[in-house]
C-alpha cells in the first residue's frame, strides 16, 4: 500500500471512488445542457476515451515497473483494437468496470492515486455523454438513474478489489 492501511485509508478511497464515479454524471449532464454538440463531437470523444483509457494503463504498468519498450508496442496494439472495435462493441463500457480494479492497484503510491483517479473521472466525462447521446429520447430521471446502473459495477468492483486485498493481508 502507498498509505496506511486504517481508517484515513478508506475514508480516502471511498470518497475518491465516488468522486472518480461522478465523472460519469458531470459528463451526461453536459450532454444534457448541449445536445446539438454530441453529434459533431462523436469522433473526438471516442478518440479522447481510447486516449485517455490506454495512458491510465501505460502509466500504472510504468508505475509497477513495466519496460518502456514493451509499454510503447503495448499503448500502440491497444490504441489500435480500440480505435477498430469501439465502434462494434461496448468496448468503453466494459473498460470503465476494469478500471474498479485499476483504482485499487493506483493505491501503490499517494502521487500514482492522484494521477490515475483524476483520469478516471476524465475519462467518465466522455463515457457519460456519450452514453446520454445513445439514449437522448428516455427522460432525464430515467436516464441518470440507467447510468447508475450501466456504470456503478465501477463502484462495486473497486470496493471489492479492495475489501479482498485487506482481507488478505490480515490473514
Amino acid at each position: 500500500m502507498g498509505f496506511e492501511t486504517g481508517l484515513s485509508y478508506m475514508i480516502t478511497y471511498i470518497l475518491t471512488l465516488m468522486f472518480t464515479f461522478l465523472g460519469v454524471y458531470v459528463g451526461a449532464i453536459l450532454a444534457f445542457i448541449a445536445p446539438e454538440e454530441l453529434k459533431p463531437g462523436k469522433l473526438y470523444f471516442k478518440a479522447f476515451m481510447n486516449t485517455i483509457l490506454v495512458f491510465i494503463f501505460m502509466i500504472l504498468l510504468y508505475a509497477y515497473g513495466a519496460n518502456l519498450f514493451i509499454l510503447i508496442v503495448l499503448g500502440v496494439v491497444a490504441s489500435l483494437f480500440l480505435y477498430f472495435t469501439s465502434e462494434i462493441t461496448p468496448i468503453n463500457q466494459i473498460a470503465y468496470f476494469f478500471l474498479g480494479v485499476v483504482y485499487y492497484f493506483s493505491t501503490l503510491t499517494m502521487d500514482l492515486f492522484i494521477v490515475i483517479s483524476s483520469m478516471i473521472f476524465i475519462y467518465g466525462l466522455p463515457l457519460g455523454s456519450m452514453y446520454v447521446a445513445r439514449r437522448l429520447k428516455m427522460s432525464k430521471k430515467t436516464l441518470l438513474t440507467d447510468v447508475l446502473l450501466s456504470f456503478g459495477f465501477y463502484v462495486i468492483i473497486a470496493l471489492m478489489t479492495n475489501l479482498i486485498a485487506l482481507y488478505t493481508m490480515n490473514l
